[in-house]
């Protein structure tokens, strides 16, 4: 047989070992275009193996890989990652799969998204959780939440967390129960959910339930205390082993806060830190191992010009803690005000940057905050062609930002489910 006629036929047979060098080294999108090139490529890059190989990689480079931004146009509710720079080139654009539901809640964590129906009216306040590579488009149905029968009973709130644990590379939801004090308790049977059996007062007021990706299973924690009258808002933040929510304690802001390390549930008293403020929103965002709180709102400015009477506020604090913990000594925290705006700058924060800095519209640019020098700096000089037509200024952000990391989660399983 002449070698001519195959001279220009390339030969795909690397050893494994090679192979898995190259691919851990690539950004994902295009280890799932090398993917396509032969089917013993592909099955290679979903094999477990690979992916751990691929996560634990990209956990020793991190400090040098590219920096993405996750944009969510609220608009057509599509998604769009750039790069976490001046320029916010589009890496890639994506939407939501077939089959999972198009949900108003929603959680990233290092590459995966997990989304509930629970808190939205248009699905019927639907109790399923999924767990979404939206690189891959691959979702996962997470087991059935064993606080599930008890949201059957009269519960004061509700909450969801998501999030990453580096250490132990898994993934956790946690979903959080607390029943109302004066409300008869009810137990339902799991198979028959319509057919409720009075039983004594539930004697924990406070149910938590904890699923790993890695086993996927949950556990159950029981705690006799509420802490927090109200949760704010639906979403959430995960830092560092810990979900926190925004909450109402009393007349009092409050953190409320789980450790997945400790199992420890507790309340952090934001206390009147705006007394003078018509608080509009809150909202919590990541700041390094800690979280910033955010309020946004109108400052009653009774001394000023009649136009200047209502004026736009934003105000950023950091959560510090005085004590490290240990052997199970629980650190005082304490609040540090970092920002304090009133002019220039529409008063609403769009979401964070990967070192924690949050961005805020200013006319039609993007600035982001040094919470350390406490200085703005230009973001994103033009961002006409980032947002929807229909956008005016001066209105609701089109979107919320934030940081997003790549990973080859889910890639192995067989298909969505």
């Amino acid at each position: 047989m002449s070698l001519s006629k195959h001279k220009n036929v390339p030969s795909y047979d690397f050893p494994e070992e090679i192979l898995c060098e190259v691919f851990k080294r690539l950004p994902v999108k295009y280890v799932l275009r090398c993917g396509t090139v032969q089917k013993s490529w592909y099955s290679l890059i979903k094999t477990p193996l690979f992916i751990s190989h691929y996560c634990n990689y990209r956990k020793l480079t991190g400090h040098i890989d590219p920096k993405y931004l996750l944009f969510h146009n609220l608009d057509n509710n599509s998604f769009a990652v750039r790069s976490d720079n001046k320029q916010c080139q589009e890496y890639c654009i994506f939407s939501y799969p077939l089959g999972l539901p198009a949900s108003s809640w929603y959680v990233h964590s290092n590459g995966l998204i997990c989304v509930s129906t629970m808190f939205d009216e248009e699905f019927d306040y639907n109790r399923s959780i999924y767990i979404w590579n939206p690189l891959v488009q691959k979702f996962k149905t997470v087991p059935e939440s064993p606080l599930y029968t008890l949201t059957f009973m009269k519960a004061t709130w509700n909450a969801l967390a998501f999030g990453f644990l580096p250490e132990i590379n898994d993934y956790v939801v946690v979903h959080i129960i607390k029943f109302s004090s004066s409300s008869e308790s009810l137990s339902f049977n799991s198979s028959d959910p319509s057919s409720p059996v009075k039983c004594e007062n539930y004697p924990h007021s406070v149910i938590i339930g904890v699923y790993s990706l890695n086993t996927n299973s949950w556990r159950k924690i029981c705690q006799d205390k509420g802490f927090v009258n109200l949760i704010c808002s639906s979403e959430s933040v995960f830092v560092n082993g810990t979900a926190y929510w925004a909450g109402i304690d009393s007349s009092f802001q409050s953190v409320m806060c789980f450790d997945t390390n400790t199992n420890i549930l507790r309340k952090i008293r934001v206390h009147n830190l705006f007394p003078d403020l018509d608080v509009m929103e809150y909202l919590i965002i990541p700041f390094g191992e800690s979280i910033a709180y955010c309020i946004e709102g109108n400052e009653n400015n009774s001394e000023e010009d009649e136009e200047d009477y209502w004026s736009p506020h934003l105000h950023i604090w950091l959560l510090k803690d005085s004590v490290t913990v240990e052997d199970n000594k629980i650190g005082e925290f304490f609040w540090e005000m970092r920002v304090s705006l009133d002019q220039y700058v529409w008063a609403q924060v769009l979401g964070t940057r990967n070192n924690g800095d949050p961005i805020l519209a200013k006319s039609n640019s993007l600035i982001a905050y040094d919470l350390d020098t406490q200085e703005p700096y230009d973001f994103v000089e033009s961002y006409d062609r980032l947002t929807p037509s229909c956008y005016k200024e001066d209105s609701v952000s089109p979107f919320f930002i934030r940081p997003f990391a790549e990973t080859l989660v889910l890639l192995d399983i067989d298909r969505n489910n």
